[in-house]
């Protein structure tokens, strides 16, 4: 088996959905936010205000690198992983990258209960800024009016 990342924007499902697939693949499931989080003992959001975003890019980094020199796993991706440094080649050398996708109207309203996303702030911009690098990245797949359940079918279906 290859690994699976999931990948997307924030607040479009990835950590939901991501042991849902892992489960029906009989493979672990590892967030990337919660390993840097693990790793540096504080929450994405504390990372971010005590070190700024290029610091908790840099860890994210060295989490994503050490994930891939392991076995492999389904993998829930930062929003913003795929668009730092070569993150994304890493991934597609030994991962198939699946993209979670939302129209704007869709992701708003959840962007709204979301606390604890550092970057939520950059709503609509930061979403048109990294939306068409995303589904560039993998196989997209729109979640739109879809249950968590439902979503893991569609990811499992583009593997």
């Amino acid at each position: 088996m290859t690994g699976v990342a999931i990948g997307g924007f924030m607040a479009t499902g990835k950590s939901t959905v991501g042991p849902l697939v892992a489960a029906r693949l009989g493979v672990p499931f590892v967030d990337l936010d919660r390993a840097v989080e693990g790793a540096a003992g504080a929450s994405v959001g504390e990372l971010f205000a005590r070190e700024g975003e290029a610091a908790f890019r840099a860890r994210e980094t060295r989490a994503l690198r050490e994930i891939l020199a392991g076995p492999d796993v389904v993998l829930a991706l930062g929003g913003g992983t795929l668009h730092h440094g070569d993150n994304l080649e890493r991934l597609r050398a030994r991962y198939r990258v699946v993209v979670l996708d939302l129209p704007w109207e869709d992701l708003a309203p959840r962007l709204d209960r979301g606390a604890g996303r550092p970057l939520a702030g950059g709503g609509r911009a930061l979403w048109e800024q990294r939306r068409p690098g995303d589904l560039r990245a993998g196989t997209p797949v729109d979640v739109r009016g879809l249950a968590p359940d439902e979503v893991a079918t569609a990811v499992l279906e583009c593997l």
